[in-house]
Formats: C-alpha cells, structure tokens, sequence
C-alpha cells in the first residue's frame, strides 16, 4: 500500500482544507465554503450547499424540496447528490458529536427520487457506520451499487437496495473525485497521486498508475481513453482497458477540475487562470488563453461553446468576485462574459437551453441562470432564511 502523500496547498483552498483538520479536531460549527454540489436530472438540479441538499424545477421556477425537513445543527453537505432513475444518494460532511467527542459522525442516505412532484422524498435506507471521515466526493450509481469515496482514504462499494456494504478499498490519501463507473469497472482518484481501476463486483485491482501530483476531479472517459487532471501540472491520456498512458499535456498549474471533451479536443484550465485545448488523439496543443480568476471546476462542453467558471477575482473593496465566460471551442475567442458576486468553483450544468451556476455569496446559496446564446440572465435564486 503507497503511504500518504500530502499535496502542497495553493492559497485559494488552503483555508478549506486547514478549517476541515481544525473542526475534525475540535468538534466546532463548519465554516462557510464556496463549494456547493451540484447534480442534474431532466429540468432539476439538485444542490448540496451545506446545511443542507435541495431540489429546484428550472422549468417551472420553483424549488420542490429540501433536506433534511428540519434544521440540524452541525450538519452540512457539500458533495453533489448522485441522481438515479429510482433513488437519490447522497453523503454529509459528518456531524460533530461535541466536545467530549471530537470523531464526527458521517452518514450516507437514500432517497426515494419522486421527480418534480414536489413532495418530500421519503428516506429509503441510510448508513452512518460504514464512513468514518468526511464525503466530499460526489457517490455513482452503477446498476445494483452504489460507490462512495471518502476522506478516510476508502472506496465503498454499498447495494443499491438497502445500503449494505459489499466490499471497501484502502488508497494512500483522501477520495475527493467521484468515482467513475464503466462497463464492470470503477476507476477511483486520490490525492495519494494514483488512479485505480477495480472491478466493480469485487474490488479487485485491475492496476494502477502513479501520476506525479494529486487527483482531485474525476478522469472524462471519452473512446475507451481516460483524460486525468493531476496537480502535477499535465493532463494525462490513459487507456482505459489496460492502463497505458498515450499522452500528456501540460498546463501553467495544477489542473483540479475534470476536462470536457468535445469536437475531436480535450479542453481544461488551470488553478493559475489558464485555458487550453489539446487534440484528443495526440495531446497536441490547439490554442490556450488567459482566463481571470482560478479554474478550480470543469468546463461545460455544449455544441460548440465552453462554458467556464472560475473565481477568486479581486473586486471592489477587495471583495473576491467570479466570473462565467462563454469560448468558442474552436479557437478560444470570447462569446460572452458575465461577472458574478462570488468566487465560481462548482462546474457550471445545462439545463435546456439554460446554463446554471451555483455558489455560496457570505454563506447564502445563490442560483444564478443564464440563457446560454446570449449570457442573458433569466432567473436567480437562493433559499429562504430560516
């Protein structure tokens, strides 16, 4: 088994990362992070914000439901909910049990997916003994499993049906990427700088590559070809049947969230405000550009146009703002610009012809919608205080 690696740790996340270890040890309220989930399914999103998880129809302009019912002090969600035909899982950020018992309590929960019927979805199982550290990763759902990656350094295989856990893997450090599920296989990054790739039935290792950086997004599968992020500064190609790297390409950063693939191009930035596009064959550069802010979230690849999000943007007052910008994929050329309140680190959605931001703005979930040709904004909307 690799031992732990710690990954150096850039100014923009370091406070998320030092107030995560500080409550773990002390059992205190979790501090406010930009860093909502965000999931989709037909005219719904789906939006883990902390406090809690909630379901809006952008269709209809209106939020269904919310969980849990009632306020619960010292639990929060940040992981994105994994959305299925039948049941909705999603894992919490751990509830503290006080003082005199610093080690948090970590739940995994289903839920009865009712669509836009607006009713409360009724419980269907839950597990809080199976994780012992925080979910920030978001879980999948494969068939009759569900996978789980956790902070505890562990890859949970539960049944689909009531949650019981079929099989556990051990990795060198802490799974914040959702683990990818294909044809029998699961691959699963690390920050312990590995990709694995496990059978699905039984966790067995099929085999694993050492990258030389952590792994915080997810690999885009794309033509039996995985495209990884890595902190090491590069993308990387890998065959996804045996493992093989066919290229890698490189960036200006860490590159942190997962690439988007689209007309013959691998696209991805970096946490320095860098952009590029890559032949997806070779690795070839096609074109790159300078984008203001981080990119800490994967762009959004729709007929033609990328969607980019990206933050920590020096405002008024010395306010840190975001930005939404749209690109030509094909040469990198500025369609629309659209500046937002607060950093964007959640990887923008398509909802129809509406593309959907998420981010926290001192605390408060703010939803923002866009007409995607034209940048318009159609609709904003945050949760009512209690």
């Amino acid at each position: 088994m690799y031992a732990a690696k710690r990954p150096r740790l850039q100014p923009v996340i370091l406070v998320l990362v030092v107030a995560s270890i500080f409550l773990a040890a002390c059992g205190a309220q979790l501090a406010d992070q930009n860093w909502p989930g965000i999931s989709t399914s037909d005219d719904i999103v789906y939006v883990a914000y902390g406090q809690g998880v909630v379901a809006i129809d952008i269709s209809e302009r209106r939020p269904l439901w919310s969980f849990p019912e009632e306020e619960a002090p010292g639990l929060n969600f940040f992981a994105a909910p994994s959305i299925g035909d039948e049941q909705i899982v999603l894992g919490d950020y751990g509830q503290s049990g006080g003082f005199f018992s610093p080690v948090a309590t970590v739940t995994i929960y289903a839920l009865e997916n009712n669509g836009s019927s607006g009713e409360q979805p009724a419980q269907l199982w839950s597990r809080d003994d199976v994780a012992t550290d925080r979910i920030i990763a978001s879980p999948t759902q494969a068939a009759t499993q569900v996978f789980v990656g956790t902070a505890d350094n562990r890859l949970l295989a539960l049944s689909a049906s009531n949650g019981e856990l079929q099989w556990e893997f051990e990795t060198g450090h802490s799974i914040w990427a959702k683990p990818l599920y294909h044809e029998g296989v699961v691959y699963v990054a690390s920050l312990d700088n590995v990709l694995y790739a496990l059978r699905a039935d039984s966790g067995d290792e099929l085999w694993r590559r050492e990258l030389g950086g952590s792994i915080a997004s997810s690999p885009t599968l794309a033509d039996g070809v995985l495209y990884v992020p890595s902190f090491d500064r590069e993308i990387h190609a890998f065959d996804a049947d045996s493992g093989d790297e066919l290229w890698k390409a490189p960036a200006e950063d860490w590159v942190w969230g997962s690439p988007a693939v689209g007309n013959g191009a691998v696209y991805y930035g970096d946490v320095a405000g860098n952009f590029f596009a890559v032949d997806a064959r070779s690795g070839d550069a096609l074109w790159s550009r300078s984008v203001q802010g981080a990119i800490q979230s994967s762009p959004l690849y729709n007929d033609g146009v990328l969607y980019v999000g990206s933050g920590d943007i020096e405002g008024e007052e010395e306010e840190r703002e975001g930005q939404v910008l749209a690109l030509d994929a094909d040469d990198g050329s500025e369609v629309w610009r659209r500046q937002t309140p607060a950093p964007v680190f959640t990887s923008p959605v398509r909802i129809g012809n509406n593309l959907v931001v998420a981010f926290l703005d001192v605390g408060v979930l703010q939803l923002l919608v866009y007409e995607l040709d034209s940048g318009d904004l159609t609709w904003e909307y945050s949760p009512p205080s209690e």
